[in-house]
């Protein structure tokens, strides 16, 4: 695992300190102190401040034979988060705790090309809908994410969204009005899907350092995951819109012979004869591939050793030791898997052999959303060091 730089600011030690308990869930804080490069003296203090505004909390556990042990830290059950997400063409909106445990989902329909009208309003529709919900409990929060498909950063500042070809200002401020003081973080919905997989399905997921998660849904989409500082821990690396096949097939992204065009859950869907709203609904049990024909088989190979030559052209750009493939190619059994491996080969320069990186598959949580906005908003909370207001919903006013 990378270690982690030696934090300097109040926010950075506090966002370092918070990351590994989300991580972690609970620790002792002789471990806080070795993950984040601390003093015990200096964890003592930050933890201080942590209970003071609410975040943690430490509990003296009993042994089996009733002595107590050394106190646990753990994150406080009693902040909120807010995840809404853009994806399965379906606009869905989550409150929850930083543990991942969801107490509100709403989900409304959102056809493919929403413009920017529409969501605006779907937006409003769902955000007062979620915000009375919460104003009856009496629940605050003290962080919200939106993940959306597409969101891509630029190098000189800003962003820019092919999927959702949208006036990127006009959407930051949107969502600023309608939500207020509540903090916001505004996320690419791979970057989200991967904070839920290393948050939230920590079981799942091998323990291999720095690596390209690499999802494969709906859309195609990496991200560079580092294991080392908090507060750059995921950065987006586009590979779905990589062209494979000049004058290809259509893609979503406006252009032609994308990898995406050819491998993603829209694509497999028509080689396995099932709907987009079938495989939704059947979420990781939609592959039988005993149920397959021959001929259904064969192009799952193709698809999947095309997804292989992609994955080695993009990593001769940035190597890494480890790639984590989330998505149907997990569904599929080892042998058919060896596809990617093949199609590496062929592109990534010194493979086969030392140059090639582990592959590691997990289980890709079909339609779980808006569990990965809600895992991004409690990453975000974090990396902030921890926001000490809780804030109620503003009721938006109808777009």
């Amino acid at each position: 695992m990378a270690e982690r730089r030696q934090p300097r600011s109040r926010t950075t030690t506090r966002a370092t300190v918070l990351e590994g308990l989300l991580r972690g869930k609970r620790t002792f804080r002789q471990e806080i102190a070795a993950d984040a490069h601390l003093t015990e003296a200096s964890v003592s203090r930050i933890l201080s401040e942590l209970q003071g505004a609410g975040i943690v909390s430490e509990e003296r556990p009993s042994s089996a034979h009733g002595t107590s042990r050394a106190t646990v830290v753990t994150l406080s059950k009693d902040i909120w988060v807010v995840g809404i997400e853009l994806a399965n063409d379906r606009l869905s909106v989550g409150l929850g705790d930083l543990d991942g445990r969801l107490d509100y989902v709403e989900r409304k329909p959102a056809r493919p090309g929403l413009g920017q009208d529409q969501f605006e309003r779907l937006f409003t529709e769902s955000l007062a809908d979620l915000a009375r919900w919460a104003a009856e409990r009496g629940r605050t929060v003290r962080q919200a994410a939106v993940a959306l498909p597409g969101l891509t950063p630029l190098p000189a500042g800003g962003e820019i969204n092919p999927i959702l070809p949208w006036d990127m200002p006009r959407l930051r401020g949107f969502l600023a009005r309608a939500l207020g003081d509540v903090p916001l973080a505004l996320t690419n919905s791979v970057i989200a899907r991967a904070a839920f997989h290393r948050y939230r399905a920590e079981a799942d997921y091998p323990p291999v350092g720095d690596h390209l998660f690499l999802f494969v849904g709906h859309g195609v989409a990496g991200v560079l995951v580092n294991e080392g500082p908090p507060l750059e821990t995921f950065r987006p690396f586009e590979l779905g819109h990589m062209v494979m096949r000049t004058g290809g097939a259509p893609c979503r992204c406006g252009h032609r012979g994308c990898l995406e065009a050819y491998t993603s859950l829209g694509a497999v869907s028509e080689v396995v004869d099932m709907t987009a709203n079938e495989i939704l609904r059947r979420g990781d049990q939609f592959l039988d591939t005993a149920a397959l024909g021959p001929a259904q088989r064969d192009e799952l190979r193709a698809r999947l050793r095309l997804l292989g030559l992609g994955l080695g052209n993009a990593l001769n750009l940035v190597r890494l030791p480890a790639v984590v493939i989330c998505g149907w190619p997990s569904l599929m059994p080892p042998a058919d898997r060896a596809e990617i491996a093949a199609g590496m080969a062929e592109s990534l320069l010194g493979a086969p052999g030392p140059a090639s990186p582990a592959l590691h598959f997990i289980p890709p949580a079909i339609g779980n959303d808006p569990r990965p906005a809600l895992a991004y908003a409690a990453h975000a909370f974090v990396r902030s060091g921890g926001h000490e207001r809780d804030i109620p919903l503003p009721v938006p006013e109808a777009a």
